[in-house]
C-alpha cells in the first residue's frame, strides 16, 4: 500500500534514534565517572586536613575543576546536538506516520464504500428500515469466547447464547492513536441478548440496548467477508461470525424465496426467536433508546492488540440498573467521549436519535411484521 523506501527510511530513523539515546545514557555515565573523586587513604600517615590543603594551595583542585567545567561543557555540546536531532528525526517519523495513516484511511474508507454500495438496499415501502445484522456469538466474532463474566456479582458458569441483534443506519470509521489501526461504529437500534447458567441447572436470560457496534475494521470486514459466506447466494450473506438480511430481500421473486426463506427461518430466526423477540420488545417500549441516555455502543475495542474497551458496553453517563454487568461482557462503563470526539459526532446526536426513533417505529410497523408473514 505504502511507498517501499518510506519504510525503510522509516526503520532507519527509528533506528538512529535508538542509537543516540543509548549515546546519551553512555556521556551520562562518562560525566559521573570524571566526578567521582578517588579515595582517600587515611592509612598513608597524611591527614585529610593536609591533604587537602596542599591540593588548594598547589593548584590541584583548580586544575580539577577547570577540567571538569571543559568535560562538562563538551558533553552538555553534544547533548544539545543529539537533542536537536531526536527532534529533527521524530518530525520526520511524525510526519511519515501522519501521510501512512491519511492513505490507509483512504484505501479502507475506498473498501468500506465499495462494500456499502454493493450492498445497498433496493427502494422499498420499508421505511428507514436497511437491513438486519445479526451476530450468532458476540464473543467469537471478536475473539473472547473464553470469557464468561459476571452477572449479580456471581461468577458464570456457562454461556448458552450471546446473541446480538442490530439495525444499523449508517457508519463511520477512525484510527485508533496508539497503533495506528482503523475501527467502524455502526449507529442503529439493537439489542445484545445473552442466556447464561449461574448454576448447572438453571436458565436465565437478561439483555442490553444498544444504539451503536464499535469494531476493529479488519474484524469487521471479515466477519462479512463475501467468500466466506455459507450460503450459495447474492442476496443473502451468512459467515459464521455474522449474517445481514436487507429488509429488500423480502421483495426478491418467489422462486428465490423459497430457499432464502428456509435458511434463514431454520439457521436464525427459530434458533434465535427470543432475541427478535427482545428487539421488537426494546422498539415498542417508547422510553427505550432515549437521548437523554446518550449513545449506548456494544464495543469489540479499536484494535486487536490492545484490550482496551475490547468486549465492552460503553455509555456517556452512568445509568442506574443499565451499568450492572451482564454475563459475556466485561464492563459496562461510560467511557463514550473520547469516541466521539475522535468521530466528530458531537454534532450529530440529535439527527442520530431521530433515525433511532424511526428505526424503532418501522421496525414494529413494517420490519418485524413483514419478517413474520416472510418466514415459512
Amino acid at each position: 500500500m505504502y511507498e517501499s523506501n518510506d519504510s525503510e527510511d522509516k526503520l532507519t530513523l527509528r533506528k538512529e534514534l535508538q542509537e543516540i539515546s543509548r549515546e546519551k545514557k553512555i556521556l551520562k555515565v562518562i560525566q559521573k565517572y570524571f566526578e567521582k573523586l578517588g579515595p582517600y587513604d587515611p592509612k598513608t600517615g597524611v591527614s585529610l586536613l593536609e591533604f587537602k590543603t596542599y591540593l588548594t594551595d598547589h593548584g590541584y583542585s583548580q586544575l580539577r575543576e577547570d577540567f571538569l567545567k571543559e568535560v562538562e561543557s563538551k558533553i552538555q555540546t553534544r547533548l544539545s546536538e543529539l537533542d536537536r536531532a531526536v527532534k529533527t528525526k521524530s518530525e520526520k517519523i511524525k510526519r511519515r506516520e501522519e501521510l501512512e495513516t491519511k492513505k490507509y484511511r483512504e484505501e479502507r474508507m475506498k473498501v468500506r464504500q465499495e462494500a456499502e454500495k454493493a450492498q445497498e438496499p433496493i427502494e422499498t415501502d420499508l421505511g428507514s428500515l436497511k437491513q438486519i445484522l445479526f451476530i450468532p456469538s458476540w464473543r467469537k466474532m471478536i475473539e473472547r469466547e473464553d470469557f464468561k463474566g459476571f452477572y449479580l456479582k456471581q461468577p458464570v458458569h456457562a454461556i448458552i447464547h450471546d446473541n446480538v441483534i442490530f439495525l444499523p443506519d449508517f457508519a463511520v470509521t477512525g484510527i485508533e492513536e496508539t497503533l495506528g489501526e482503523a475501527f467502524i461504529m455502526l449507529t442503529g437500534v439493537g439489542v445484545y441478548y445473552t442466556q447464561f447458567r449461574l448454576t448447572p441447572g438453571e436458565i436465565i436470560d437478561a439483555f442490553r440496548e444498544i444504539t451503536g457496534i464499535v469494531l476493529p475494521l479488519d474484524i469487521y470486514e471479515r466477519s462479512q467477508d463475501l467468500s466466506g459466506s455459507i450460503v450459495d447466494s447474492q442476496d443473502l450473506l451468512m459467515t459464521e461470525y455474522m449474517t445481514t438480511i436487507p429488509f429488500s430481500l423480502f421483495n426478491i421473486e418467489q422462486t428465490k424465496q423459497m430457499y432464502l426463506r428456509g435458511v434463514i427461518a431454520r439457521n436464525i430466526y427459530h434458533p434465535y426467536k427470543e432475541c427478535f423477540e427482545k428487539l421488537l420488545e426494546i422498539c415498542r417500549d417508547p422510553n427505550s433508546l432515549g437521548i437523554e441516555d446518550g449513545l449506548k455502543v456494544l464495543s469489540g475495542g479499536l484494535n486487536r492488540e490492545l484490550p482496551l474497551y475490547t468486549n465492552e458496553i460503553l455509555t456517556e453517563i452512568y445509568i442506574s440498573g443499565y451499568s450492572r454487568l451482564i454475563a459475556g461482557i466485561k464492563n459496562i462503563q461510560p467511557k463514550l467521549e473520547k469516541i466521539i470526539s475522535d468521530l466528530q459526532l458531537q454534532g450529530l446526536k440529535v439527527p442520530i436519535f431521530e433515525k433511532i426513533r424511526e428505526i424503532k417505529k418501522d421496525f414494529v410497523d413494517i420490519g418485524y411484521p413483514r419478517l413474520l408473514d416472510w418466514m415459512p
